[in-house]
């Protein structure tokens, strides 16, 4: 026994993390300490103190958010890898954490007098809620297939408890059903791919460990050069990229997007199509510029033509539906297109830029104007009475104007973002990937997102039309709308974001 712990020792000794790893992560720990915090907090104050957990949740997300924005051990300029190579660190990863605390932040906003009309338990919403974006923050770390596959699952998995989180109505626990099998469909495709990406390169000379994104990198290239990469590689990697594309929302994996989105609660709707688009997106770009990269060759085709089919298909399901949650499902997908493409100029033409920005930064920045615009949205549609929440017919937002012009702006202002109208941050994020496309010259893809964006502005402004343009019967009373003060606030900063931050991503280069 002692001869065997003799071996043991040294392989310790290389694996156990050190100081300094803990702290490259120190971000991620302090949401998920939070999470249980707020946990904490549910089980021992008394109920009439327990209004101060999102408060607590939400002090705790601005401060890792300024932490996250600060130099430090946990901000890494170039790639550093941790964890005995399980997670590497680079500036854009650092960028994307900002997305998921920023959703989170925001989904908290929403949540809170959402849950409270309904009935429903703040607190475990919010735990939930933490968990999931600690894991995201994790997740476009991953340098290995094994933190990988964990990170993913665990945010799964706290996503299935809060589309389902309305236990008293049938659409949001109908919702948190189909969200479970399509979820568990695509982890499947994505494990059987790491099995089959593990099987194939683990007799390469020269790999030890064929699940670390670094070697596996390695072996394709050297494969590629010699042409020898086998059928079974190629398999597991469309597989896993079959499941990367689900959690994205890209063609043809998008069919579960509209009914969950309906039938979810609208805060987590929102949290989904941004935190969840968010890390399937960056997944996206960690693979295909990562490990994956020595067969750029034959993924470049395979994405132009997703990313040209997701662009048509979410674009023209939004024209056919008048339920605005499941416009803005459609039009997600129709996001998703934007995202694919951008990946595609980066394999198509590497180190392709968009006035001075590569296209993780890029993504990062359509990202955070795509949480603008959906929080911006989903504010007005929270804020708005409604019977059951999984009906939000278009028809239901005539004469908003007339009882809160300021909701009527948030939808407004939001719509205007999502759509590409200048001068927002969309109009902005949308001119960056289209730059790409034409700097890779993908003529086709970038008439695929044209097209788009001219279908896109007709049913964006057919939910605006109806809240603003459309009259309502002369003699019908409309009882206007009490607006809270902290909600009026998050509306003007968010409105102001859209606007501004435009304008500093082109100028405050």
């Amino acid at each position: 026994m002692i001869p065997f712990l003799a071996d043991i020792d040294p392989v310790f000794k290389v694996l156990a993390p050190r100081p300094a790893d803990w702290l490259t992560i120190l971000p991620e720990i302090a949401v998920a300490g939070l999470s249980l915090l707020c946990l904490l907090q549910a089980m021992f104050l008394p109920k009439a103190l327990r209004s101060l957990i999102p408060i607590t949740a939400r002090i705790g997300l601005i401060l890792v958010a300024i932490m996250a924005l600060t130099n430090g051990p946990w901000v890494q300029s170039a790639d550093v890898a941790s964890f005995a190579g399980l997670l590497r660190q680079n500036l854009p990863t650092d960028g994307v954490r900002i997305v998921f605390l920023l959703s989170a932040l925001l989904t908290s906003f929403l949540a809170e007098g959402f849950l409270r009309e309904r009935d429903a338990a703040v607190a475990d919403y919010h735990h939930v809620l933490l968990v999931v974006t600690a894991a995201f923050m994790l997740l476009v770390q991953s340098n290995h297939f094994v933190t990988f596959f964990l990170a993913l699952e665990t945010a799964a998995v706290g996503l299935y408890v809060l589309v389902g989180y309305l236990r008293r109505s049938e659409a949001s626990l109908e919702a948190g059903v189909k969200y479970l099998v399509a979820g568990g469909l695509s982890s499947a495709l994505l494990l059987m791919g790491i099995v089959l990406v593990y099987g194939a390169l683990g007799a390469v000379p020269g790999v030890t460990d064929s699940l670390n994104f670094t070697q596996i990198g390695k072996a394709l290239a050297a494969q590629s050069a010699a042409h020898t990469i086998s059928p079974l590689t190629l398999t597991g990697i469309a597989l896993i990229l079959g499941g990367v594309a689900f959690k994205l929302g890209a063609f043809p994996f998008h069919a579960w997007i509209p009914d969950v989105y309906q039938g979810a609660p609208t805060p987590t709707t929102a949290f989904i199509g941004t935190a969840s688009k968010a890390a399937g997106a960056f997944t996206l770009v960690l693979l295909a510029t990562g490990p994956f990269a020595p067969i750029a060759v034959k993924l470049a085709p395979l994405l132009a033509v997703t990313a040209v089919l997701t662009l048509l298909a979410g674009n023209l399901g939004a024209l056919a539906t008048t339920d605005v949650k499941r416009t803005l499902a459609l039009s997600g997908v129709s996001h998703a297109g934007f995202i694919l493409a951008a990946v595609t100029a980066a394999l198509v033409l590497p180190g392709v830029t968009a006035f001075g920005y590569d296209v993780e930064q890029v993504i990062v920045i359509y990202l955070l104007a795509y949480v603008i615009g959906t929080f911006l949205t989903a504010q007005a549609l929270v804020s708005l009475p409604a019977v059951e929440d999984h009906r939000r017919p278009q028809l239901a937002l005539r004469g908003l104007l007339r009882r809160s012009p300021l909701l009527a702006s948030s939808l407004g202002f939001g719509i205007g973002s999502l759509a590409g109208v200048p001068p927002s941050v969309g109009f902005i994020a949308k001119l960056l990937v289209l730059t790409l496309l034409v700097s890779a010259k993908l003529w086709w893809v970038l008439g695929a997102a044209l097209i788009g964006v001219a279908i896109s502005i007709h049913y964006y402004f057919s939910i605006l039309r109806e809240a603003v343009v459309r009259p309502t019967e002369d003699n019908e009373e409309l009882a206007p709308l009490e607006i809270p003060v902290g909600t009026r606030f998050l509306i003007g900063a968010l409105t102001a974001a859209s606007i501004i931050g435009g304008l500093f991503v082109l100028f405050g280069r």
